[in-house]
């Protein structure tokens, strides 16, 4: 059996760091108040709010490429630059969280934000769709692989629906990006096992 490249977990390793820079940036837009008591820490309640999702929504991205990345023996020339392109539009999420923050959850702006999600699920699906490629040629995929791109054309689908309401009822539009944050977060924390599970069913299989 032919050695495995290392290229996929540096892939990962350089991934890893990328995302943690965006979060530690993100952090920083939260400004500590100039006046101090319970009404200054009641005016952080929004830039807190916006920043607990973007930090679950790139922590929900993270969990993602883990997984992906987990799944691939190499990474050809096209995963990378499918890594590049989602790590460089996934670096656009503190600029459009510290407009949304600044303008105070207008419609525009919240327009803004979601559109930043928006891409940034594309530039995954584009990585998701180069992963599979390499998945095929192996005889390696799964009925998981179907459901989680399945899974991404619909989150896609609702972020665009937002990102249009956003104009009009931008709280509500916000309200639901941070629901669908929230369901691609928690299936994460099984949905792994379950993949190595199949994974290892296609190896015994080969």
């Amino acid at each position: 059996m032919p050695e495995e490249s290392p290229i996929p977990a540096r892939l990962e390793a350089f991934s890893d760091g990328v995302i943690a820079v965006i979060i530690t940036v993100m952090v920083l837009e939260i400004k500590v108040p100039h006046t101090e008591g319970w009404q200054s820490l009641r005016e952080l309640a929004s830039p807190v709010s916006i920043y607990l999702l973007s930090f679950w929504f790139t922590g929900a991205y993270w969990l993602n490429h883990q997984h992906l990345m987990r799944r691939t023996r190499t990474a050809g020339h096209g995963v990378q630059c499918a890594n590049l392109l989602f790590l460089c539009l996934l670096s656009l999420l503190p600029f459009s969280t510290a407009y949304v923050v600044d303008k105070q959850i207008t419609g525009f702006a919240t327009a803004v934000y979601i559109s930043t999600l928006l891409v940034v699920a594309v530039a995954f699906l584009l990585l998701r769709l180069a992963v599979h490629r390499h998945l095929h040629r192996r005889q390696a995929l799964t009925r998981d692989d179907f459901i989680g791109l399945r899974n991404q054309i619909v989150s896609m689908l609702i972020y665009a629906a937002s990102g249009a309401a956003a104009f009009y009822v931008p709280r509500v539009a916000m309200a639901a990006t941070g629901l669908l944050t929230l369901l691609w977060i928690f299936p994460n924390l099984t949905h792994p096992r379950t993949s190595e599970r199949s994974e290892a069913a296609v190896g015994d299989r080969k």
